[in-house]
C-alpha cells in the first residue's frame, strides 16, 4: 500500500494557497479549458483532468478543497493569489489533501503534467472527511460495493445522521494505479466515534468485512478534519 509523502503537509501549506486578497478569481474550468477538462460533476464532487505542455500558463483560478493525483512527475512555478510567486516540484504518484486556493500555475519543466483534481462539494456540510483511493480488488464488483455503501449508509442515516456517509467514485485516467475514489462525510469527530461505535454501523460494517479488509490492503487513505 502506498503511503502518502513526508512533503505532503509542507507541499499543502506552500502548493495551495488562500489568497486574502480582494482579487477575484475565476472557476478553472470556465477561465481555462484548454486545460482543464470536467471527467465527472455531480451535487456532490467534481472531477477534472488537468494537462499543461511545457512552458503553458494558466490565468488566475480558484478551486475548492479536495484532493490532487499527479499522473506524472512535474516541475512548474505557482503564482497565488496573494501576488507571491514560487517553484515546486514533483513526482508521479503523489496525492495532496489540497485546502481552496487561488492560484495561477505555469509548467516550467522540459515534459507535460498531468494531474486529476477531485473537488469537493459538500464543504458546508462537512467538518470531517475520510478519503479513500484504490482499485476494485480481484473478485469484487462495482455493485457489490455499492449496494454495501447503501447498507452502511442506511446504518448511519438510521442512527439520526442521513447527511453523514459515504460516496462511490469512479477515476477516468490513463493512469490505472487507482480507479475509485472513496469519501466519507461526516459532521464532525464526535459524530465520526459516536457512528462507528454504534451497534448499527458495526453490524452493517462486519457484513461487508472481507470487501473491507480487500480494498484496506492496497488503498491510499486519508482523513482530513477542518479547522476553521
Amino acid at each position: 500500500m502506498k503511503k502518502l509523502k513526508t512533503l505532503m503537509k509542507f507541499a499543502i501549506g506552500i502548493y495551495f494557497i488562500i489568497s486574502c486578497s480582494g482579487i477575484v478569481a475565476q472557476d478553472a474550468v470556465k477561465i481555462d479549458p484548454d486545460h482543464y477538462k470536467v471527467e465527472i460533476d455531480n451535487d456532490k464532487v467534481r472531477v477534472l483532468r488537468i494537462n499543461y505542455n511545457p512552458g503553458e500558463e494558466s490565468q488566475m483560478h480558484v478551486h475548492p478543497e479536495g484532493v490532487a493525483v499527479f499522473l506524472t512527475d512535474h516541475t512548474a512555478n505557482m503564482k497565488t493569489g496573494d501576488g507571491k510567486s514560487m517553484e515546486m516540484k514533483g513526482k508521479a504518484g503523489d496525492v495532496l489533501w489540497v485546502d481552496k486556493a487561488k492560484h495561477q500555475p505555469k509548467n516550467t519543466g522540459n515534459n507535460p503534467f498531468e494531474v486529476i483534481q477531485i473537488e469537493l462539494k459538500n464543504s458546508n456540510i462537512a467538518g470531517k472527511k475520510s478519503l479513500h483511493l484504490f482499485k476494485l480488488p480481484d473478485g469484487m464488483t462495482e455493485k457489490q460495493l455499492s449496494e454495501f455503501l447503501n447498507e452502511m449508509n442506511k446504518a448511519i442515516s438510521d442512527e439520526g445522521y442521513p447527511g453523514a456517509g459515504y460516496h462511490l467514485y469512479k477515476i477516468t485516467t490513463d493512469n490505472d494505479e487507482y480507479t475509485y475514489f472513496m469519501e466519507g462525510v461526516w459532521p464532525d469527530t464526535a459524530t465520526y466515534d459516536k457512528i462507528h461505535n454504534s451497534e448499527g454501523w458495526k453490524a452493517a460494517a462486519e457484513k461487508g468485512k472481507d470487501m473491507v479488509d480487500k480494498i484496506q490492503a492496497q488503498e491510499l487513505y486519508l482523513k482530513a478534519e477542518k479547522i476553521n
